[in-house]
């Protein structure tokens, strides 16, 4: 079934089959709305635009792996499903943290923004300002914009973020927050961590109020 649809596709169709399947095989996910920085605009990306043509094809394909893409048309979003669970990527600790912390803010901001865009604009120094409003620390690390660009930059090769501008060693990259971030950290894990999160700052809170305790008593 699959040859056959294969190979009712042109030369250069076959040739963007290949280097879709091996973006996706990659990445992750396909985001559909990207920022052209050329143009300076938000555009439709022809990858996403070719794997809608070709969904089912695609997954015929990837069904060999027993691999399959699954498609959200809300948000614009194609994201690569292991059916044995299997190959997931380990995250370290900082990218971890890095994600909830995006994930939190992509949730807030589409809920007040008014913007028709799945994505969402943000800069190194006000995703910094939201992680210590939160009490989320890097491990043995100073927070700064330098210290989050090896993460960065993975969440960007990704298609997790969009870089519009900025140098990830200077600390100063600006990027959209695309949907994706959906399906990179999921509801349940969004509330583990965010119990785990609360835990940490309610005994640091009380470690502060037995110190000024002690501080009093003398």
């Amino acid at each position: 079934m699959f040859e056959e649809k294969y190979n009712e596709l042109s030369l250069g169709e076959k040739n963007q089959f290949g280097s879709v399947v091996n973006t996706i095989l990659l990445k992750g996910f396909i985001v559909r709305d990207v920022f052209d920085t050329k143009e300076k605009i938000i555009k439709i990306s022809p990858t996403y635009r070719f794997i809608e043509k070709n969904y089912e094809l695609i997954n015929s394909y990837l069904s060999f792996s027993n691999r399959r893409i699954e498609k959200d048309a809300i948000l614009g979003v194609v994201a690569l499903l292991n059916e044995n669970n299997e190959n997931h990527i380990r995250l370290d600790r900082e990218t971890s943290l890095l994600i909830f912390t995006l994930r939190l803010i992509y949730e807030t901001e589409r809920d007040q923004s008014s913007s028709t865009s799945e994505a969402i604009y943000l800069t190194t120094q006000s995703l910094i300002r939201t992680m210590l409003e939160h009490g989320i620390l890097l491990p043995n690390k100073k927070l700064t914009g330098r210290n989050l660009a090896k993460s960065l930059r993975f969440l960007v090769q990704h298609n997790i973020l969009n870089k519009v501008s900025g140098n990830y060693d200077e600390g100063n990259v600006a990027f959209y927050i695309l949907p994706s971030i959906v399906y990179a950290l999921d509801n349940e894990k969004v509330a583990a961590m965010s119990n785990a999160l609360d835990q940490i700052n309610s005994l640091n809170e009380n470690d502060e109020v037995k110190e000024d305790e002690t501080y009093y008593e003398n």
